[in-house]
């Protein structure tokens, strides 16, 4: 499967950028483990139900009703990626999504975040951990199972029966979870319907557009590729369609932006910042790998006080700041607001006449010849 190599998997995780060293994770392997079915009264049919389940028929444990085991083994995992990576093998296995969204998901040209869905929680277990490098230096087995290849450890048959039964429990207490909510009239469980209608189907829908999106964009990527030119141009339309008339508003900010621009204030942009930020070098159109981008930024700190001694992506020429006010009295606010106040006052002034009915944002990035790599902001 294509998802088992060493890949970016920040899409498979709400809290991992995709510049970050965590994010080039290795799946190893995705295989279905089993199918368990719980039949613990064959006179009936049904089980009793569980003491701490809600008292309504619907919610007994019906015989035979299969449960299966899906075992994901990597180096590491990201928080949700377990679940987001099932969530993903069940849309497209239902065919509410195409799977070509995996090569859209990890391909890094690609701006755009693709979150995958997340299975429910319900079923996440971590199953186990192995320690085979550290087996062989101890000569111990430290993973309880059946194995007569070291005397020490955990492989006395007494350690592996226990092991075995408490797994058992563990899927059993699983299954109630699944059924905590009931099943409907026809048997399905209404935790699979709620996860359908309130995260699945809405992901497919937005994601479907995405693809397309995706779909346009490689393949603009292959015809600028064919002809010699750029992407960038490729994707652009023509300039004779673009209206020459302003808005008033736009006009204000484009002047006072151009006026920061050339005033030579312009604030140095932060370490955290300049690592979402893509970096080339004088004359290269290569972007630079992330490893490299983080390097850069950190051994940047000596050169703050002069922004334009970073090349273009690394702080300087494309710099990148926030003005607005910060929440709590505790945090430092930004430095803009002295530096550029007409400035910040006509972003504001913007952002209420594009959205009138929605809460203004209390802080506004200020960018200046940016391109970002794919990350999310966690707001002021």
């Amino acid at each position: 499967m294509r998802l088992l190599r060493r890949k970016r998997f920040h899409n498979f995780s709400p809290n991992t950028l995709a510049h970050d060293y965590l994010a080039y994770r290795r799946l190893d392997r995705i295989y279905h483990r089993g199918t368990v079915r719980l039949e613990d009264s064959p006179s009936t049919g049904v089980v009793e139900e569980q003491p701490s389940a809600p008292s309504n028929e619907s919610t007994a444990i019906v015989k035979n009703r299969p449960f299966l085991v899906f075992s994901l083994t990597g180096d590491v995992f990201l928080h949700e990626q377990a679940r987001r990576v099932i969530g993903l093998l069940i849309a497209i296995c239902r065919g509410v999504i195409d799977s070509e969204i995996i090569e859209c998901m990890f391909d890094e040209e690609y701006a755009n975040l693709v979150p995958a869905p997340p299975a429910p929680s319900c079923g996440l277990v971590a199953g186990e951990s192995t320690y085979m490098t550290w087996e062989g230096r101890l000569k111990t087995i430290l993973s309880p199972r059946r194995c007569d290849r070291y005397d020490k450890g955990w492989n006395e048959e007494e350690v592996v029966s226990a092991v075995e039964l408490w797994e058992e429990s563990l899927v059993r207490d699983v299954a109630a979870g699944w059924l905590w909510n009931g099943v409907t009239k026809d048997g399905r469980l209404n935790a699979e319907n709620y996860w359908l209608d309130d995260v699945l189907n809405p992901w497919a829908t937005k994601t479907r557009v995405i693809l397309d999106d995706y779909r346009r964009w490689k393949t603009a990527k292959e015809e600028s590729s064919a002809i010699d030119g750029t992407l960038a141009e490729s994707l652009l339309p023509p300039v004779s369609s673009i209206d020459t008339k302003v808005p008033e508003l736009y006009a204000k900010v484009l002047y006072h932006l151009r006026l920061a621009d050339s005033s030579g204030n312009w604030p140095t942009t932060t370490p955290k910042r300049q690592l979402v930020m893509v970096s080339t070098s004088n004359g290269e159109s290569q972007v630079k790998p992330l490893s490299v981008a983080m390097h850069v930024a950190k051994k940047k700190n000596d050169l703050r006080s002069d922004a334009y001694t970073f090349q273009e992506g690394e702080g300087g020429a494309s710099g990148s700041f926030s003005v607005g006010a910060m929440p709590g009295g505790q945090c430092e606010q930004p430095k803009g607001n002295i530096l550029f106040p007409e400035l910040v006052k006509a972003a504001f002034e913007l952002e209420v006449a594009l959205c009138p009915g929605r809460e203004p944002s209390s802080t506004i990035a200020i960018n200046r010849n940016a391109q970002f790599r794919p990350h999310t902001d966690n707001g002021a």
